[in-house]
């Protein structure tokens, strides 16, 4: 069976550019693929585009299916984040970010847009999506005091067993830990099959493997949608994974 993850790193969204790509896509796949995910392991920046001024909008032209969130979604504290998070369709995954004691970010947990993790049901059965955001934010941006960030590898743990409690047949990990750190996530829950990191300036490889977990990796300065193609068995293991990419994107520098 085939698995399509259509995916974003670390871009400026463009209103000028073809986001009907998407949708081509999707359709396209529907001859080919039994099922087709739209994901983000990126920061999104709404303000410095064109769509600034419309961005609900915006944000239903994009439909993803969930997204990571980084650590420029802190940058203006909590209520920079709601603002963000109130143009968005669909859910931010940050498994190791807790808003339960944050009045303004509270209510976003409840309804659905700032979740741990997300479980899609399938061809394939349950697919276990969750996020994962570096605790060096609360030093490198600027998140609320009543925003707590927790270890990423013991919540990976907590997370990897729900979802096979759940019974999920595939898990993919969306994260912004970058790849030192997500290689020993790989070595330490196989459970994983798929991490999809954020950008990196390191190596112009996409796809690597860890044990059994496939880690798919863009260069920072290579603004592109991301098609990863994947064959899994009936009972989700990986069998091959191939990745090609359509360029749409403006490049974004955070320097």
């Amino acid at each position: 069976m085939k698995l399509t993850i259509l995916h974003t790193n670390n871009v400026i969204l463009n209103s000028n550019n073809h986001y009907s790509l998407i949708d081509e896509i999707k359709e396209r796949n529907k001859k080919t693929a039994e099922e087709t995910l739209f994901l983000g392991a990126t920061d999104i920046n709404f303000s410095k585009s064109n769509y600034q001024n419309d961005e609900k909008i915006f944000s239903k032209k994009l439909k993803y299916d969930a997204i990571a969130i980084g650590e420029h979604q802190f940058d203006e504290g909590s209520q920079g984040l709601a603002k963000f998070l109130k143009q968005l369709d669909f859910p931010v995954l940050a498994a190791n970010v807790h808003i339960e004691k944050d009045e303004i970010l509270n209510t976003f947990e409840k309804n659905g847009k700032f979740l741990p993790y997300l479980l899609k049901e399938s061809k394939f059965g349950k697919i276990g999506i969750f996020g994962l955001t570096p605790m060096s934010t609360v030093y490198d941006s600027c998140p609320s005091s009543d925003t707590i960030f927790t270890n990423p590898s013991d919540r990976t743990e907590f997370i990897v067993k729900m979802l096979k409690k759940k019974e999920a047949n595939l898990i993919i990990l969306l994260s912004q830990l970058g790849q030192d750190e997500n290689q020993i996530l790989a070595q330490k829950f196989p459970e994983i099959d798929v991490i999809i990191d954020r950008a990196t300036y390191k190596t112009d490889k996409t796809i690597n493997k860890w044990k059994e977990t496939l880690m798919v990796q863009t260069m920072a300065d290579f603004p592109s949608i991301f098609e990863l193609e994947l064959e899994v068995d009936e009972e989700g293991k990986l069998l091959t994974a191939q990745e090609k990419y359509h360029e749409v994107f403006e490049s974004v520098n955070y320097g």
